[in-house]
């Protein structure tokens, strides 16, 4: 057993998918189907309940998936010591960040840090922020920069702040929007949640979505060819040759689309966690 199949149980158990698990893994469903099999031939037992519908782990699978994060944490725990304990000036930093934050604002804070300190290493990983944030309380980050602060009860700073736009490619009446195609993007619970309330204080009916897709660039690209508006928060400056309007609450306040730094508290005692999470910090658009 080497560290990936150690992975390979801990994401399978905790996404109770195949598909999605080969999606977070950067590989197949076949190819994960096979190398589950090989797992259990190695171990001699089986890891699935195969009587039911639903993915559902054995006993001894459950007891293997557990034994599993028990490895992959320790693992990492010795690596984090052992670059400490050599120069607390070098060694990793991990980010989790959200796609959007870690496509439109990310790169330029990176730029700086790396400049300044060319011996560390960042690796970042970018997705949904309730993935982040499980990241972040497993300890596979340092940092975890998300939509919500998610009741963290350690270090936490809102590092970014953005407004909802409805976009179209032609001027168009607010009230008109129940009746109009809208070109939704798969955001996470979160921002749904968020944009739904909106939704449902303005209007009686739901939207008529007519697609949904998971890039910003996508949406922009749908709305540029008429095909319906979108809503959208304003990491970039919009199109010249698009029509965007702010969205407002019952109070005529703008809806906004924040972002969240967290962190361990011991963070901010690591010289380069402490450094980084400084220039995060003034990283603010807004």
């Amino acid at each position: 057993m080497d560290d990936k199949d150690w992975l390979i149980i801990r994401t399978v158990y905790e996404l109770k998918n195949i598909t999605r698990a080969a999606q977070l893994l950067h590989t197949s469903q076949p190819a994960l189907s096979y190398r589950l099999k090989q797992i259990e031939r190695k171990l001699d037992v089986p890891l699935f309940d195969t009587s039911h519908k639903i993915l559902t782990f054995t006993l001894q699978g459950e007891q293997i998936a557990h034994y599993a994060s028990k490895v992959l944490h320790d693992f990492q725990k010795m690596r984090d010591d052992l670059r400490h304990s050599a120069d607390r000036l070098h060694g990793e930093i991990r980010i989790g960040a959200s796609s959007n934050y870690a496509a439109y604002r990310l790169p330029k804070i990176l730029q700086s840090f790396n400049r300044l300190h060319p011996q560390v290493t960042v690796n970042v990983t970018s997705g949904l922020s309730q993935e982040i944030f499980a990241l972040l309380q497993r300890g596979e980050v340092h940092l975890a920069l998300v939509k919500d602060h998610l009741n963290w009860k350690e270090g936490k700073q809102q590092v970014d702040q953005n407004r909802f736009f409805v976009v179209n490619h032609a001027p168009v009446n607010l009230l008109d929007l129940p009746r109009l195609p809208q070109i939704r993007i798969s955001h996470g619970p979160y921002i749904s949640t968020l944009l739904d309330r909106w939704w449902n204080a303005a209007f009686s009916t739901p939207p008529r979505v007519a697609m949904t897709v998971d890039k910003m660039e996508v949406c922009l690209e749908m709305v540029k060819h008429g095909l319906g508006y979108a809503i959208l928060s304003d990491y970039l400056p919009f199109d010249d040759s698009l029509h965007p309007w702010p969205i407002l609450d019952q109070q005529l306040q703008p809806i906004l689309n924040q972002t969240w730094l967290l962190y361990r508290h011991n963070a901010i005692h690591t010289p380069r966690l402490a450094q980084i999470i400084n220039l995060l910090s003034g990283g603010q658009s807004r």
